[in-house]
């Protein structure tokens, strides 16, 4: 069969290499921000809009049930929806748990999940979710306005990773007649966008009970498309189909099995040999091989997967405006992009992806001027420069091949980046103390909406302006503009607001953004229907696999 290579950019053009599915915490071109008219015509519509964006089927005879065994370098970590904040977590979190609303394939619209409609008030403060009829949890146990109370409120009140997220929420309560009465303290347009984040998923409230919350990270029980059956940590993760689902006749296929593979040669070789049916995130250099195999279909899917430099804003040198801004014009961006994603991303100016609403794309690209940084290093103090370190968790060949690039282009200026390859985890620890001088990094965005990374990257009491402790003038302007933005409801101004505040992030650089990279996906020819969104999340409901 000839190879097909499909690329599914569905904006104009974050990881889990370190934690969420906001990507190093950790998660659409237009917003969901739309008037509460069209809130509602989304939930009449949602179904199809959600199935739109999966893969052209190869030519074969696809057939219902089986087992699909996908490859992955890294296990799940935690599964309770409101503590995880890594990306390998909530991206198969989402195969399980399904909030009242979800968000479509293509990242751009809320849909119904366990609600099938909802209704807004005048004051846009008053949202009414009508449960679905009839839908179950994976265990048989009919979903009740309690457990979704219950587990709204969860998300909302918990200690974790996402606490604020739920900061419009005024009340949560059992309306009656199967519905879920929800007031705001203020209009919203994010709330819908919140709500449909995989920690805001409806829960089994006598479940999550019975179990506390150290089996809940185990196990969850949701209504999602699948169910966990086993999982043998640091090897395979084992789902099947959910025998009530709401969805007639969904999931096509009876398992998917999710192998870890650390080593990318010997997930590639499983793939080409069959013993595998898909390999998530193939490695960028080996994309040109895989697409030219036989039998084989890469997949690129648009995502909000942005890769940067973080600098530590209270650093001894860094503190300096000036020299974060000598050290971004130093930085070789298309040299990096050329020679770690193999030319398959796109420039970044801006740490919000195109896929995000609201992500300003008209800043001035960015051009090398060695030059011009020495005359900054000499205004700051520097004339001959300084050494500063990067810390790179062992194994993460990425990450140390984009240092020591840097390494070469800021010896230019006289900066010496010194290189240390340590213990992941305890490069992690220091990145969240601040006790790093620059820190390589991703982010992806979980939710539809803006909001979520603008409040992580410029609001201090979030996560310290994502770690980069930035703190002075120019960050309170940036966390007054994401404020203001956070609570508009006119887009226009909305607009202007997050626009000025990128803007104000690119002068200040309190980080350096590199590139926008596609979610890959190398699968069997075998293999039609799957697909993951730009949020990262994977929909395999429609996947079907041939004889």
């Amino acid at each position: 069969m000839k190879k097909k290579v499909l690329s599914l950019f569905l904006a104009a053009s974050m990881t889990a290499a370190l934690l969420s599915g906001c990507g190093s915490s950790g998660s659409g071109s237009a917003a969901s921000t739309a008037a509460p008219a069209a809130e509602t015509e989304a939930a009449a519509a949602g179904t199809e809009s959600a199935e739109a964006a999966s893969t052209e089927a190869p030519a074969a005879d696809a057939a219902a049930g089986g087992t699909v065994v996908i490859d992955r370098t890294l296990d799940s970590e935690i599964l309770d929806p409101v503590m995880t904040a890594n990306n390998c977590d909530i991206w198969v979190l989402n195969m399980m748990v399904e909030g009242l609303v979800t968000s479509s394939d293509d990242g751009q619209e809320i849909i119904p999940a366990v609600a099938d409609k909802w209704d807004v008030s005048d004051d846009n403060l008053t949202y009414t979710f009508h449960i679905r009829d009839g839908i179950k949890f994976s265990d048989g146990n009919p979903v009740t306005a309690e457990d979704c109370v219950y587990s709204v409120q969860r998300a909302k009140d918990a200690e974790g990773p996402w606490l604020g997220m739920l900061d419009m929420v005024d009340t949560i309560e059992d309306g009656g007649d199967g519905t879920v009465v929800i007031k705001l303290k203020e209009a919203s347009p994010s709330f819908l966008s919140a709500l449909a984040m995989f920690d805001c998923g409806i829960l089994e409230k006598s479940y999550c009970e019975e179990v506390g919350d150290d089996g809940l990270a185990e196990k969850p029980i949701g209504t999602g498309p699948f169910m966990l059956q086993e999982w043998t940590k640091g090897d395979r993760m084992v789902f099947v189909k959910n025998p009530y689902y709401w969805e007639e006749g969904k999931p096509l296929v009876d398992e998917v099995d999710f192998d870890v593979v650390t080593d990318d040669n010997t997930a590639i070789m499983q793939l080409e040999s069959g013993q595998v049916d898909a390999v998530s995130a193939v490695p960028y250099a080996r994309l040109a091989e895989l697409e030219a195999a036989d039998g084989i279909t890469v997949t690129k899917f648009d995502s909000t997967d942005v890769r940067f430099i973080l600098i530590n804003c209270q650093g001894q040198y860094t503190s300096d405006k000036k020299v974060r801004q000598a050290l971004a014009l130093a930085t070789d961006k298309a040299a990096i992009n050329t020679a770690v994603f193999a030319g398959e991303a796109q420039l970044a100016e801006t740490f919000l992806a195109p896929a995000i609403p609201y992500s300003y794309q008209d800043l001035p690209a960015s051009t090398v001027d060695t030059d011009k940084a020495k005359e900054l290093l000499a205004d700051a103090g520097y004339p001959n420069g300084f050494s500063i370190t990067v810390q790179v968790g062992s194994g993460d060949t990425a990450v140390l091949q984009i240092a020591t690039l840097l390494q070469q282009q800021w010896a230019a200026i006289g900066v010496t980046l010194d290189i240390q390859q340590i213990d992941l985890a305890t490069a992690r620890q220091n990145w969240k103390d601040g006790n790093y001088d620059v820190f390589i990094s991703n982010m992806t965005s979980d939710m539809t909406d803006i909001s979520e990374l603008a409040g992580l990257v410029t609001i201090a009491d979030q996560a310290h302006c994502w770690r980069t402790y930035w703190n002075d003038e120019d960050q309170q302007k940036a966390e007054a503009l994401t404020a203001a933005g956070n609570a508009e409801m006119d887009e226009t101004k909305r607009a202007d607001d997050y626009k000025q505040m990128q803007e104000i992030m690119a002068d200040a650089v309190p980080l350096i953004p590199l590139c926008y990279v596609p979610f890959t996906f190398a699968a069997s020819d075998k293999l039609s229907g799957y697909s993951q969104t730009p949020l990262g999340i994977y929909n395999f409901k429609n996947m079907s696999k041939a004889e």
